[in-house]
């Protein structure tokens, strides 16, 4: 039986990879068969980025198996118990270890396009996973290459350079994710816009910023995410919204006009209509619990 568990898992600790002074270090690395065993995984004390040169097998995270191969990368968060199994003869790959503190100044600065950027969080895990996989280009092979010669080499202010680097390889990777979801099709757009309405329905929602973010055009956003869910992106929203606002009629005592636009509704009279339509009876009446005719009980919120 694999032993795929954080708790079976051994831990490398960043003592021994990098000072807490500058937490960062690449090398290239030359692997065989026999180096890994399926039933003896490792955990980090650290962020990872593995970007495979050459040579083929699986990369074991978790409960799954990711296929590898020439270009392959992934940026893998350090409570995921990882492994391989080496089907080629070798495996090249860059290991790029570092701490999100190295980063911190860019890294408050960047919005999250898809949750991407959370994988940099130690206790909040994003949307779907872990582990990001992508393709490197010949831009990222670049870039890798050049952060080995800077930490090799270490011409002067090469520690400024190699924070330059290594956050411009972290965007390179956040915009390939949202190349994912444009090719993924309705499931991947729902998921996308559903984690937007989810983190930001109290603020301004504008479709055309959607859509500019994942450079898909307005109408179809709207036709992949009605095909994935069934409703339109507008719908959701306002759901949502009622959702919010339901529960904080029934456990707190604001005043309706400031749950109202605290949801992120801004005409007090739209609210109340769509309320009603929602739920049956207005909000004032939802908040002294008074249930609508022929229902019996009110909706879960």
């Amino acid at each position: 039986m694999e032993q795929s568990s954080a708790k079976a898992a051994d831990v490398f600790r960043r003592i021994g990879f990098f000072s807490d002074e500058f937490p960062f270090s690449i090398h290239r690395e030359f692997d065989r068969p026999g180096d890994f065993n399926e039933s003896r995984r490792f955990r980090r004390e650290f962020w990872k980025i593995v970007c495979v040169v050459d040579g083929r097998g699986e990369y074991l995270v978790n409960e799954e198996r990711h296929p590898l191969g020439p270009g392959s990368i992934f940026l893998v968060h350090p409570d995921d118990p990882t492994t391989f199994r080496i089907e080629s003869e070798a495996l090249e790959i860059y290991n790029i270890l570092f701490m999100p503190e190295l980063l911190r100044d860019g890294l408050s600065e960047l919005r999250d396009d898809f949750d991407f950027f959370s994988i940099m969080r130690r206790n909040r895990r994003p949307l779907e996973s872990n582990l990001y996989i992508a393709e490197s280009d010949g831009e990222i092979r670049r870039l890798v290459r050049t952060l080995e010669r800077e930490f090799d080499d270490m011409p002067p202010n090469y520690r400024s350079r190699i924070r330059l680097l290594l956050l411009e390889l972290l965007i390179l990777l956040s915009r390939k994710a949202g190349a994912q979801i444009r090719r993924r099709g309705p499931d991947a757009v729902r998921e996308y816009v559903d984690h937007l309405i989810e983190h930001y329905f109290r603020e301004e929602f504008k479709l055309d910023t959607v859509a500019r973010k994942i450079h898909m055009d307005k109408s179809r956003l709207c036709r992949l995410y009605r095909a994935g869910s069934g409703k339109t992106v507008m719908e959701a929203l306002r759901q949502r919204r009622l959702r919010e606002a339901a529960g904080l009629l029934t456990s707190t005592a604001r005043p309706v006009s400031e749950v109202c636009f605290g949801c992120g509704f801004n005409d007090l009279s739209y609210f109340y209509r769509a309320f009603a339509a929602e739920y049956g009876v207005n909000p004032g009446d939802f908040r002294r619990g008074s249930a609508p005719p022929g229902r019996k009980e009110w909706p879960h919120i």
